[in-house]
């Protein structure tokens, strides 16, 4: 049974070799081998370095050198593919296995619990994509690899994943999830098992199938993922990688794709393009958006009225993990009529997902987004009533998306970090108070009609003087009204704050300046400062305080 299709086809390999269309992808790779495969050294991963997460937090230092690993393993791997009598590539592809198959775990750190128990078979997310990796580099390569390589990826594929993930049932958290932890660990467990240990599928696919629709129940009917576009992208392209393997294990007898919720959320990335590559940044998302090539070509391809593919600048073809089978697909699942016929990037659309309390709004002159939702979602952020402004190409009002990832923001610590606090929102401060973290802090009174959302945001804070706050959206052609009515006992004091990463300037006459962007607001009514905090990265954060007055409990500003 050929689950990889033209993958196995010496023919294909060629064609990436040699057509135009594919120059792109060579380049990348060969730019890849120059920098990080030829004349370096694998990188060498110590036990100081292993342990670091645990006595300061860092992730950086540790994970700088498995993902090197992870792309030499991926580069000298799709070389050898292409350039078959180049020997220098098969040979760099034997050392790198052979050093990641000498890993005391394939597990990252901050997914390993306590240092001291000598537990080196966990599967998390990267163990599970390695033995992935592994198998189809196995299949791919087949009598091409040294005997004991392939004997070694058996050995330990074995005891890394098939004898701990059989052993218990269910195995971890992950295969009960519904977040991307599902898919990618099941899918890459499930797609490992198919490539190497096909006789034990059967006895398994109950498990599978299982995790898979506890993926999906994450997903409200809208599609949306409340996890942010860097996750749909990691969650969803595991989940269609092994739909795709699924459907042709079984002869077509699972097909995920005949699935309504399977299509709404294949077109979700497409409506997260605000301005050029500026995106919605929602939960732990970026700032800029690009699509996995080889994915939405696929998902074009079985849904061909329904997927829009945007210009190939807008798309990449491997990521800083190093995923393989992503990486591969780019190649696998290309389509040369989607990639020379892109949809134009000035689409004016408007969407509104009820389920998750999203609207995604694009205008020749502005991209716009909001969120109403509640401060318990996956990656969480303390954004009730959050929203985004973008403008040629760039957000201009901004949300921070993903901070930078240790182990305290992973933990109790995680709404102190200005990503993932309301403080960082452009949302209002009330008597010093932000929002709080848990699923009652959420938007009520929720709708959309005619250009107007609305909301009450005023559960998402523990304020008892605090009775209503109703967060208005109005949305024209060419700019934004916002107007925040509050409903409050007795005297307070009221911020509200937009955030931004372009140094803003106050001006005359009530208008404060964000590059090309005007922010027009009452000065009678409302104070204005400018305020400033770097982001976990060290980046500048500016924030435009307007503090209402007294008796003022209405708050406006036009956005153009």
């Amino acid at each position: 049974m050929n689950l990889l299709g033209k993958a196995m086809d010496k023919n294909f390999w060629n064609e990436v070799r040699t057509k135009e269309c594919f120059s792109g992808y060579r380049e990348e790779l060969l730019k890849m081998w120059d920098e990080k495969c030829e004349n370096k050294e694998i990188s060498q991963m110590t036990y100081s370095d292993f342990k670091l997460f645990w006595t300061t937090g860092d992730r950086s230092i540790y994970e700088s050198k498995y993902f090197f690993r992870r792309h030499v393993m991926d580069c000298s791997a799709l070389l050898a593919l292409i350039y078959p009598e180049e020997e220098k590539y098969l040979i760099k592809l034997m050392d790198v296995i052979y050093a990641v198959c000498d890993e005391y775990t394939w597990c990252l750190p901050a997914h390993q619990g306590k240092l001291e128990p000598n537990n080196n078979t966990k599967i998390d997310l990267f163990a599970s994509e390695t033995a992935f990796a592994l198998a189809e580099i196995y299949i791919m390569l087949g009598d091409r690899l040294e005997p004991l390589i392939k004997n070694r990826i058996l050995a330990e594929t074995e005891r890394r994943i098939v004898i701990p993930f059989t052993s218990v049932c269910p195995y971890d958290f992950w295969e009960t999830g519904n977040t991307n932890w599902t898919a990618v660990c099941m899918g890459s467990v499930a797609c490992m098992f198919m490539l190497i240990y096909p006789d034990m599928v059967e006895s398994l696919n109950p498990r599978f199938d299982n995790a898979m629709e506890c993926f999906l129940s994450g997903f409200k009917d809208d599609g949306i993922c409340l996890e942010g576009c860097s996750y749909w992208h990691y969650g969803f392209g595991f989940f269609t990688v092994y739909a795709d393997m699924i459907r042709k294990f079984t002869d077509g007898n699972t097909d995920y794709f005949k699935r309504d919720k399977v299509k709404n959320i294949s077109t979700f990335i497409q409506k997260m393009f605000l301005s050029g590559n500026a995106s919605v940044s929602f939960a732990d998302g970026s700032r800029s958006l690009f699509y996995q090539l080889g994915l939405i070509h696929y998902l074009k391809n079985e849904y061909p009225d329904d997927i829009v593919v945007y210009d190939k600048k807008y798309s990449y073809n491997y990521d800083h993990c190093g995923r393989f089978c992503l990486h591969l697909r780019s190649a696998l699942w290309f389509n040369e009529i989607y990639f020379n016929n892109p949809a134009p990037d000035n689409i004016c659309s408007e969407y509104y997902a009820p389920d998750s309390q999203w609207l995604i709004k694009r205008t020749e002159s502005y991209g716009f987004a909001a969120k109403g939702g509640n401060n318990a979602e996956p990656h969480n952020h303390n954004d009730v009533g959050s929203f985004i402004f973008a403008k040629n190409g760039r957000q201009v009002l901004a949300d921070l998306g993903a901070g930078t990832y240790t182990r305290q923001y992973f933990s109790g610590e995680r709404y102190s970090i200005l990503e993932c606090s309301s403080r960082g929102h452009s949302v209002p401060i009330i008597d010093d108070s932000y929002q709080f973290s848990s699923p009652g802090a959420a938007a009520g009174n929720v709708e959309y009609s005619n250009g107007i959302f609305t909301m009450d945001i005023s559960k998402a804070y523990r304020c008892e003087r605090l009775k209503g706050l109703t967060r208005k959206f109005t949305l024209t052609d060419d700019s934004v009204k916002l107007n925040d009515t509050f409903d409050c006992d007795g005297d307070r004091e009221i911020t509200e704050r937009l955030v931004t990463l372009i140094k803003p300037e106050i001006g005359k006459d009530g208008v404060v300046h964000i590059g090309d962007v005007a922010v027009e607001y009452d000065a009678e009514k409302y104070g204005c400062a400018i305020n400033d905090e770097p982001a976990s990265n060290g980046e500048p954060c500016y924030f435009i305080d307007f503090t209402l007055k007294s008796k003022v409990c209405v708050f406006e500003c036009v956005i153009k």
